[in-house]
């Protein structure tokens, strides 16, 4: 599957951050003119100081601007974290849209695990969706779900092929996030593929450096990850053709060697 991250810097207001999009979409597809499926980062509009004027009603200006631009460039996106309000629910939601190449919405994900203020302000999703492209299917975890082995691991319980990350990483957090990355995808022999937030906001510094992270092919013991990472405090774009099936002939290996934790007793030595 190819696949690309988009990795715009966030500009002064939304219609800036609109069209610098538009022109990395541009120059990604001159480049690279077959791309099976894109993903933008968690945050790439500005971020404003009273929470409710960064939040939109459901399928809002940011969810129509990514929805024509899958349409117009005849692409698969996923649009990144989008705040949202819903009727008849109190919080909203931080969400991923995935919209196919004539602009249908096929779905979305909600954020699971909320991080730090974000459980004040808004509400968890309960469902992990995965997503059908090319006879393979993808998990969207958003930032935070991939902190944790449950998530993914539940995915890949459930027929996930590959695992795609919008996220928002500030620049102390970067040594942490490529561990867990990194762990995410040798613990499952997953494919993962983060895309980071570019942007200076609130005196922390979001550098980027996103993440297409695959496997080299026939190696089995060890396996061996083969990573592509996006430049640190520069906008652009990666891109990667990766191999999903030798993955999953290594992942049947792997969950085959797991012990069912039941089976272990724990013994308490004082």
């Amino acid at each position: 599957m190819r696949i690309a991250c988009l990795q715009p810097r966030i500009l002064e207001n939304r219609k800036k951050c609109y069209k610098h999009i538009e022109v990395l979409l541009k120059s990604l597809l001159e480049k690279y003119n077959k791309c099976d499926l894109i993903c933008l980062p968690e945050r790439w509009i500005p971020f404003y100081d009273k929470i409710e004027d960064n939040l939109q009603q459901r399928r809002g200006d940011d969810y129509s601007f990514i929805q024509n631009l899958a349409e117009e460039y005849s692409i698969n996106l996923l649009s990144g974290g989008i705040w949202e309000k819903r009727h008849s629910i109190e919080k909203p939601f931080i969400t991923c849209y995935f919209f196919n190449n004539k602009g249908e919405e096929i779905g979305n994900q909600d954020k699971i695990h909320l991080y730090t203020f974000e459980s004040k302000y808004f509400q968890r999703g309960n469902n992990l969706n995965l997503f059908k492209l090319n006879n393979y299917y993808f998990a969207i975890l958003i930032c935070f779900d991939m902190a944790f082995y449950e998530i993914p691991r539940l995915a890949i319980e459930n027929g996930a092929d590959l695992l795609l990350s919008p996220t928002q990483i500030s620049e102390l957090g970067l040594y942490n996030w490529k561990v867990y990355l990194q762990a995410r995808a040798l613990e499952n022999r997953i494919p993962v593929i983060a895309c980071n937030t570019l942007a200076t906001m609130h005196n922390k510094k979001f550098l980027g450096n996103s993440k297409i992270i695959s496997f080299i092919k026939d190696s089995i013991t060890p396996s061996i990850l083969h990573i592509i990472e996006a430049p640190l405090n520069k906008d652009g774009f990666i891109y990667d053709d990766i191999d999903l099936d030798f993955p999953k002939k290594i992942r049947q290996i792997r969950l085959n060697e797991k012990i069912d934790k039941d089976l272990i007793k724990v013994n308490k030595i004082n």
